[in-house]
């Protein structure tokens, strides 16, 4: 017998940690696997049984290797290769070109989709996040945040309702299920859980609405004109195929089967006057330029040592949302789980400035300050020099100055580090 939700949610609430440090302490040294490049030559890429998850549907990589060459190296997060950084065939120059004047095309194979389904999906997921995902419409896709009790990010990924009752989850990062996901399935024992048939890639640039109508029957030239922000549509494509596409602020992805991949990624490679794929490295690039929002990537940017509210996810918060759910006690308590730490935008003094490293140190001016430490890094061809995202400790200021430890020294900025240069 399928339990009350309301008795159901009340049986075992959450225990409040500590189990993460909030302050800017620096996780990725503790495990090699979390983040690094590896060249394609390296034994665990080529181990077999593999020693790293590789998901890849409809094999995009090997289509795109095909006529662009090996990639430079591979991205390891959290033990997933989740894609390339570059191959030898696409220079940054030509990757970023299509970004800002075409179609820049990313494949996200090495993301982890799953489904919900049942009269209870939507309370379960509600459990796991604080967005309320019952309010999404069918058709109506939201990028989430899943929490720990702590208030932190646990993951983070994007929802689509696909009917009233089932809904399809991509999941980035380190590409894993909400770790609190066995906990909402004890509670809700009606409703189905598993990982679904799906894949995905994501088109950028000004061209990309464009050139995603190119990879579908000609009967979805419209609606896809007029689908609006995180908005999903069922669509065929020009094989025949079933599949959806979602749009969200700065993107339009297709979501399908292995052979929905396969086929669009066929007709992409075959057409490199409209499509470029893009790795890694040029996403840092736009990432760190994004002048929307401020674009981060977990478990790098955000993970279980950033409480939300200090690193401006309080939007991913429904106001009217009401608990129980993981994290909730401890985003009513601000000052108590949060305030140690924010994320910044770090712009180099000097254009000859070098690439600093993910997990590099990073310290105010004044030699006894705390230090910080780097998230993400890439090179800016807008402001002609390097940038960062860094986690800093409160006490260096926005607009301070940082320096690393080879000298240079650094502007500390908020987010987005480009906006005011852009709209203004």
């Amino acid at each position: 017998m399928t339990p009350n939700p309301s008795t159901a949610l009340a049986l075992r609430p959450w225990d409040l940690g500590p189990r993460f440090d909030l302050g800017p302490a620096i996780p990725f040294p503790a495990d090699g696997w979390a983040w690094r490049t590896l060249p394609p030559e390296h034994p665990a890429i080529l181990a077999r049984p593999r020693a790293l998850r590789r998901n890849d549907p409809g094999d995009a990589l090997g289509a795109i290797a095909e006529r662009y060459g090996e990639p430079e190296s591979y991205c390891v997060l959290g033990g997933n290769v989740a894609s390339v950084s570059t191959w030898r065939g696409t220079p940054f120059t030509d990757q970023y070109a299509a970004l800002t004047e075409g179609t820049g095309a990313f494949p996200c194979g090495g993301m982890y989709y799953f489904s919900v389904a049942g009269p209870h999906a939507a309370d379960l997921l509600n459990l796991l996040t604080p967005r309320s995902v019952d309010l999404l419409e069918v058709g109506q896709a939201s990028f989430v945040i899943f929490t720990t009790p702590e208030g932190t990010v646990d993951t983070e990924g994007v929802v689509l309702r696909v009917a009233d009752e089932t809904f399809h989850l991509s999941v980035g990062g380190d590409t894993r299920p909400p770790t609190w996901l066995h906990d909402a399935i004890e509670r809700f024992p009606d409703t189905r859980v598993e990982e679904a048939d799906l894949s995905s890639f994501n088109l950028k640039g000004p061209r990309r609405l464009a050139a995603m109508t190119e990879l579908l029957a000609d009967e979805f030239a419209g609606p896809l004109a007029r689908l609006g922000r995180f908005r999903g549509l069922p669509v065929r494509t020009r094989g025949g195929a079933d599949a959806w596409v979602v749009r969200t602020v700065i993107g339009v992805e297709l979501w399908g089967s292995a052979e929905v991949m396969n086929e669009a990624w066929r007709a992409m490679v075959a057409r490199p006057e409209r499509y470029t794929p893009c790795g890694w490295d040029v996403l840092a690039t736009y990432r760190l330029e994004c002048p929307e929002f401020a674009f981060y990537l977990c478990p790098l940017d955000i993970h279980r040592g950033t409480y939300l509210l200090d690193v401006g996810l309080e939007h991913v918060v429904s106001r009217r949302k009401q608990p129980p759910y993981v994290g909730w006690e401890a985003l009513q308590k601000p000052a108590q789980f949060g305030g140690r730490m924010w994320m910044a935008g770090l712009e180099a003094d000097s254009p000859e400035a070098p690439r600093r490293s993910v997990g590099e140190r990073v310290s105010g001016i004044d030699a006894e300050a705390p230090t910080g430490y780097v998230t993400s890094a890439g090179y800016s061809p807008k402001a002609g020099r390097e940038l960062c995202f860094a986690h800093l400790p409160v006490e260096i200021p926005a607009s301070g100055t940082v320096r690393f430890e080879d000298g240079t020294t650094w502007r500390a900025l908020p987010l987005p580090i480009l906006a005011e240069r852009t709209t203004g």
